[in-house]
């Protein structure tokens, strides 16, 4: 399994070029050769990848351009490496969780804590409130999504990015509006 991440906070005006080259590096690059050293293996063993997108691999949020170009860009690289080397026998599939609730997301947390006064749960809730579990994941329910992808019962899934974000990605935000009227 390849991870590494981190933020990459600001627009493209706000957006330094360190900070697009931190999270080109912490987001991808690391990725790319992490699986790259590993493939002479992976194709020996005819191995699995799981690579650790996020739901802004597949949807941009404001404010994050490196980020979310980083984690779009994982999924390019999840589907070229998944047709390169699915015909020697290597699976290659991202997991695109939502909110987890890591000691990571426990700072993305402090500004609502701040501006709103509230605790890390509140927060949590604020930010959930209108996905359809109502909750972040845990880290264990993304490790399990991972040690399926990775496990023989996965052997016909290639290429694919897996959503594991508590049903966030299949609303309508425009519609949340009229909810209650």
């Amino acid at each position: 399994m390849a991870s590494a991440g981190g933020l990459g906070q600001g627009t493209a005006l706000e957006t330094s070029d360190t900070r697009w080259q931190q999270a080109m590096q912490s987001n991808l690059d690391t990725a790319f050769y992490s699986v790259r050293a590993c493939l002479p293996s992976l194709i020996e063993r005819r191995g699995a990848v799981v690579l650790l997108g996020s739901i802004a691999s597949l949807a941009a949020g404001g404010g994050v351009c490196s980020y979310t170009t980083a984690k779009h860009a994982l999924i390019g690289l999840t589907r070229s490496l998944a047709k390169d080397y699915g015909p020697a026998g290597v699976h290659v599939n991202a997991v695109c969780p939502g909110w987890v609730k890591t000691p990571m997301a426990d700072e993305e947390m402090q500004p609502l804590m701040q501006h709103y006064g509230e605790s890390l749960e509140a927060a949590y809730s604020r930010v959930t409130r209108d996905v359809p579990l109502r909750r972040p994941a845990t880290s264990a329910e993304i490790a399990e999504v991972c040690r399926f992808l990775l496990s023989p019962e996965a052997s016909i899934i290639t290429g694919a990015s897996i959503v594991a974000d508590g049903g966030s990605s299949i609303v309508d935000v425009p519609t949340l509006a009229y909810e209650h009227l």
